[in-house]
């Protein structure tokens, strides 16, 4: 059943609500066309790529562009005007935020990572944004400054960035004026991005100038808890005389031996990259957290995985904080990344016990924290740890998706998950069938292609985003995570810092570009009765990830063999499984099966945290993954619902970005600075 709500919000923005189950499909109408079809927060997908440029009034509104602006003055010059008429007009905000309307178009974004509210949130139109700096813009954001060290590719900072060159029919360019922010608050130091247009009046007879598409704030540190890197690194050794002086071995040794008197400050439930991520930022600010994973060795997550898998994401989107391995090859195998990861640990001295089950958690109410009962696998030591915060890393996707199929106690073969599929070769020469459609079940495929199984059958349920890896994440990733990028903080505030609305347009071209590209092997694919789609709103993969976490398909072999049947595809679902095989809804059989591999996906990673501690903790999370009604991803990094309790989790860039921002969210809470 759908339910409709429709809304009209104090700054006049018109929209519509329409939710399904778990899915929030939002609408703006007529007078706010600018979002029209662009800001939904869970869009359906869509068989085709969007076939146009970007249209003008998703940029410009109801104003007309002005590109002779920008062509005949020097875009430093405007922008630097332009910027020290907002400070002044920031700086009065409080007795007079009207004063702001002249520097915002109706549509404009601040988008905010713990500047204003120690939260991920977007303010969309000028009234909640200057709703939102009434509050707190003095407190939590001083004087923007144009930082020229940002980005060695533009030195001065600014930027003229075109999306759509001027048409040779004269239409105007899809251009904008990019500025590079820094800033200082009493106790904090931030980063910052504004987008310009160049506008006239809706008649095109009056030029009004610059206006803010959009706004970026993103806290980089407390001035009183410094990250202790680069100058600010530990000094080390203590030189001179020192009485009963220990070696770092001793004190390291010490360190990990948690006792009365001697305990973390969090424990981090997880050992994979956010686990490791988030308490590497913890521990250069200098607080003690420890890590515990039940596996035997850091990496275990990667290296117990299948035999052939390899990263799909290219060196430069996938790195670590702090450690940048420049001999590293493009896409690392599991096992070279899960040995860069237990190197990683080692290397940045992080507390971890491995080989240990989090059996069960506790919150005290009145003291505010954690009672962790933990059991160490190998001597059945039992251990409580007692810290303040309690950060669950266990991976966003949760545990392993194990639908049931009728008659499937009577198949004679193997059934698994493909979180424990091993290695084809196990199967050469038998027949198999995988379930799903998306990265596991294509690498699965393929391996068993590879290792000699002599049929090899993909069942597709629905249909997937696919995109290639020399394509598609060449055009994804293009002047941000690449070898001509800038440095990865700046990449990341790029990649960050578009609202949802501008990121969806943004992507809608991307995917429009690479499945051009990639337009003999979407055909081929389709010939073979492969159904592929352009993601949620024809915005590609991210918009899948972000959405879903699953969907889609990044492909480094696969399609290939699936478009000369080496892998067949059969689409349709599981109607029930017979002693041999599996028989579908559309009544054809599939015979004389030895293996099926459920490349079904994970359940909601709340449900893995209610498997461990029980419906008292459970009951107060909130739903994680998926956007909420202002385009940023809900609960994990943020609130979880749970006093003191947060989900850590993501991909590798992910990981990266948002363990810093978990890292200070927690620094705030204990020091006091929210």
């Amino acid at each position: 059943m759908l339910n409709v709500r429709q809304f009209v919000s104090s700054d006049a923005q018109n929209f519509i609500v329409i939710t399904n189950h778990n899915n929030i499909y939002q609408y703006y109408l007529p007078n706010m066309s600018v979002f029209e079809g662009c800001n939904e927060i869970s869009a359906p997908c869509e068989d085709k790529a969007f076939d146009k440029d970007i249209p003008q009034e998703k940029i410009y509104g109801s104003f007309r562009p002005d590109p002779e602006n920008i062509k005949h003055h020097d875009i430093n010059a405007l922008a630097h005007a332009w910027l020290a008429e907002f400070n002044r007009a920031l700086s009065t905000v409080k007795t007079n935020p009207d004063e702001l309307d002249k520097f915002f178009m109706p549509h404009t974004v601040w988008k905010d990572h713990l500047g204003l509210t120690l939260d991920l949130r977007s303010f969309i139109g000028p009234q909640k944004i200057k709703d939102q700096l009434v509050k707190t813009f003095n407190k939590k954001v001083g004087k923007f400054e144009i930082d020229k060290l940002a980005d060695h590719r533009n030195p001065t900072g600014v930027v003229l960035q075109t999306i759509h060159p001027e048409g040779a029919d004269g239409k105007a360019p899809i251009e904008w004026i990019t500025l590079y922010l820094k800033y200082k608050t009493d106790y904090g130091v931030g980063k910052g991005l504004i987008r310009l247009v160049s506008v006239h009046d809706e008649t095109k007879a009056t030029p009004i100038g610059l206006k803010a598409l959009s706004v970026f704030t993103l806290l980089n540190e407390f001035t009183p808890v410094p990250e202790l890197v680069g100058r600010n690194r530990p000094v080390g050794a203590s030189h001179g005389e020192n009485i009963e002086r220990k070696t770092w071995l001793e004190k390291r040794f010490e360190e990990q031996d948690y006792k009365e008197g001697h305990q973390p400050m969090a424990v981090i439930v997880g050992g994979g990259q956010g686990g490791l991520t988030v308490a590497a930022r913890l521990k250069s600010y200098g607080y003690n957290v420890l890590i515990v994973d039940a596996n035997q060795r850091v990496g275990d997550n990667w290296r117990q995985r299948y035999k052939f898998l390899s990263l799909h994401d290219p060196f430069y989107y996938h790195k670590l904080p702090y450690i940048h391995m420049d001999t590293s090859p493009m896409y690392s195998s599991k096992d070279q990344f899960a040995n860069f990861l237990e190197c990683y640990a080692r290397m940045l001295e992080l507390n971890i016990w491995m080989n240990t089950t989090v059996n069960d958690a506790t919150f005290d109410e009145t003291t505010k924290t954690w009672e962790v009962k933990v059991t160490n696998n190998s001597t059945s030591d039992v251990k409580i740890l007692k810290p303040k915060y309690l950060v669950f890393a266990t991976g966003h996707s949760g545990e392993p998706n194990v639908p049931k199929f009728p008659n499937q106690d009577v198949f004679q073969g193997e059934i698994v998950h493909s979180s424990k599929h091993t290695s084809g070769a196990n199967y050469a020469g038998k027949k198999a069938l995988v379930i799903g459609a998306c990265n596991s079940a294509h690498d699965i495929a393929q391996d068993f292609y590879e290792q000699g199984a002599k049929d090899v059958t993909m069942l597709q349920r629905s249909s997937t985003c696919v995109i290639s890896s020399a394509n598609g994440l060449s055009v994804i990733t293009r002047d941000v995570y690449d070898k001509n990028g800038p440095e990865i903080d700046t990449a990341d505030l790029l990649f960050q810092s578009n609202p949802l609305y501008l990121t969806n347009l943004l992507m809608q071209q991307q995917y429009r570009e690479s499945s051009k590209m990639d337009a003999a092997m979407l055909e081929g694919l389709a010939k073979r009765g492969f159904k592929t789609n352009s993601g949620s709103g024809a915005c590609g993969l991210f918009s899948l990830y972000y959405r879903r976490g699953s969907g889609y398909y990044i492909d480094v072999g696969c399609s290939k063999l699936i478009i000369e049947d080496k892998v067949h595809v059969k689409r349709s679902s599981v109607k029930r499984f017979l002693p041999r095989g599996v028989e579908f809804e559309d009544g054809s059989v599939i015979d004389d099966v030895d293996i099926v591999v459920l490349a079904t996906g994970y359940s909601n990673m709340k449900e893995t945290a209610q498997n461990l501690f029980g419906d008292k903790v459970a009951d107060k999370l909130k739903p994680i993954w998926g956007l909420d009604e202002e385009g940023e991803l809900k609960t994990i990094w943020r609130d979880s619902g749970h006093e003191n309790f947060y989900y850590m989790g993501g991909n590798l860039a992910l990981a990266r970005y948002f363990s810093k921002r978990l890292a200070l969210r927690i620094i705030a809470k204990e020091e006091g600075f929210d």
